[in-house]
């Protein structure tokens, strides 16, 4: 070994000055190209801890990973944290135990250090804080939500019923897209059952580009969730019948040669009747009274003047008179009219008129031309055909002629079609080549880098090493007997190296062979 290392380091100090300088080019190179990529092949992952951070938030976060002399990354403008990916999930669980991140917000955490000296106003202020920041955190857990913030408007409490005050709030919401109906619905809820004395009506939410998304109910009773949920309503209606009848064509006429279109008119308006209905025929006795009165009076006779006179004396004549008898009857009978009350209630939601269209593709027929091309002809429906799929989707629809639903089935040619050996490649579309080279993109490169080295480095060195090594067999001179080298051959008048090689093989067997043993061994 030590031998081998002595003949390179002898080999390369005969070199001459302008390859010494080339070689160690050439070997620099490669030592820094093999530690670039061994560098770069085991430079630590780093993955996102958390994401879309508020400024209180990173900045608690970087405080608990310098404490913890964890390596961390900070990226997009502070929102971004990202550390070593084989710790992504133990921190997570780490810092969700110290309350990070909080969202920005205080939540009930701000009572965990009691303060004996703090005023009533400033503790009911403090609640106040602690319901919205808690709230918030909740909400931010719902998907497409990135950050939100919810304002309660709590009036103080009165004595007199008149002078009560309901409560309020105001919900804000940084979405990453449009809320579907249910999930505003759902946010609404929450918020009104975890705040006493909150109902839904008064809860307004609106996102961070000033689009009102709820709004309680108004004057007129109408709310903006209910037109939503309306639209909501009639997108399914109509989605429904349109895969029922659009199913059915393709499997009738092929995939993709029907297309449907539904337009449903909906009555969304909810009536409640009440009717009352009398039959003066139909009676029944409910009740009756019979009373009879009879009195007695006694006629007397007239007063005269002497009567009178007599009276005052003392003197009082007896009466004298006929009784009179007088009867009185009252007889009543009530009677029970036949009453029939009715209470219909027409739900909202009821379909008012559908509209179907249906476009059906026609055949088509190959022909031959003459000069050896194929041209496509196509064929429309017949008015048969046609008059089927109507029957087809009036069924499918279900049509119903007093509320004068209309269909309408046409025939025309489409513009184009998926051919048969193209299915192939409609389902290679799950084949992604970018995901494939983002997931081995380290490997990929480290090969890319080898073959690179390969060719451009080390094959030109090897080469260049036996050139040298080929010219310098031929520039040493001969050593003494019983050394190992190699005899340098110089050129004589008018011969060439290659005739004196000859000439030295020739006259010297032996040490030519020594010579070929050298090369051999080296």
């Amino acid at each position: 070994m030590n031998g081998s290392i002595t003949q390179f380091i002898d080999f390369v100090g005969s070199l001459p000055f302008s390859k010494k300088i080339s070689i160690a080019f050439t070997l620099i190179l490669v030592i820094t190209g093999f530690a670039f990529m061994f560098f770069w092949a085991n430079q630590e992952n780093y993955q996102v801890l958390f994401n879309n951070l508020s400024p209180q938030d990173g900045g608690a976060i970087v405080t608990k990973l310098k404490e913890k002399n964890i390596p961390y990354r900070v990226e997009a403008n502070g929102t971004i944290v990202m550390v070593p990916a084989e710790k992504v999930y133990e921190l997570r669980l780490s810092l969700a135990g110290d309350g990070l991140p909080n969202g920005g917000n205080v939540g009930f955490e701000i009572f965990d250090k009691a303060d004996f000296r703090t005023t009533k106003f400033v503790q009911e202020l403090n609640y106040r804080r602690a319901l919205q920041g808690e709230l918030a955190r909740t909400i931010n857990l719902f998907k497409k939500v990135k950050a939100s913030a919810v304002f309660l408007a709590i009036p103080k409490e009165s004595l007199f019923i008149e002078d009560k005050k309901p409560v309020s709030a105001s919900i804000q919401l940084d979405l990453e897209s449009r809320l579907p109906t249910g999930k505003v619905a759902a946010i609404v809820h929450l918020v009104a059952n975890a705040v006493e004395g909150l109902e839904p009506d008064h809860v307004t939410v609106v996102d961070t580009k000033g689009r009102v998304i709820f709004k309680g109910e108004t004057g007129d009773g109408t709310s903006s969730l209910l037109s939503n949920g309306q639209l909501d309503y009639k997108r399914n209606i109509e989605n429904e019948i349109k895969e029922n009848v659009q199913t059915m064509l393709e499997g009738i006429v092929g995939p993709g040669k029907a297309i449907v279109r539904v337009s449903a008119e909906i009555d969304f308006n909810r009536i409640i009747l009440n009717e009352e209905e009398y039959d003066p025929l139909a009676t029944a006795v409910r009740s009756k009274r019979n009373f009879e009165e009879t009195m007695r009076t006694a006629q007397r006779e007239a007063e005269t003047s002497q009567t009178l006179l007599n009276r005052r004396t003392g003197v009082v004549p007896s009466s004298t008179g006929a009784q009179r008898t007088k009867t009185k009857k009252d007889i009543a009978t009530n009677y029970e009219i036949n009453k029939i009350t009715r209470e219909i209630i027409k739900p909202a939601g009821t379909v008012k008129r559908l509209s179907v269209a249906a476009v059906i593709d026609g055949t088509y027929k190959l022909e031959k031309l003459k000069d050896g091309t194929t041209k496509k002809d196509y064929i429309p429906r017949t008015e048969a055909e046609l008059k089927k799929f109507e029957d087809i989707v009036r069924r499918a629809m279900g049509y119903n002629e007093d509320r004068e639903d209309q269909v309408s089935v046409s025939s025309i040619p489409f513009s184009g079609s998926i051919p048969v050996d193209m299915k192939d490649a409609v389902k290679s579309k799950n084949f992604d080549p970018i995901m494939l080279m983002a997931k081995y993109r380290k490997i990929i490169v480290n090969l890319f880098l080898i073959i690179l080295a390969f060719f451009l480095i080390v094959r030109p060195l090897l080469k260049s090493v036996k050139g040298i090594a080929k010219e310098a067999v031929f520039e040493r001179k001969e050593l003494p007997p019983g050394t190992k080298g190699y005899v340098e051959i110089s050129e004589s008048e008018g011969m060439s190296q290659k005739e004196r090689v000859l000439e030295i093989s020739t006259s010297n067997p032996e040490k030519t062979g020594e010579v070929i043993k050298g090369w051999i061994g080296e």
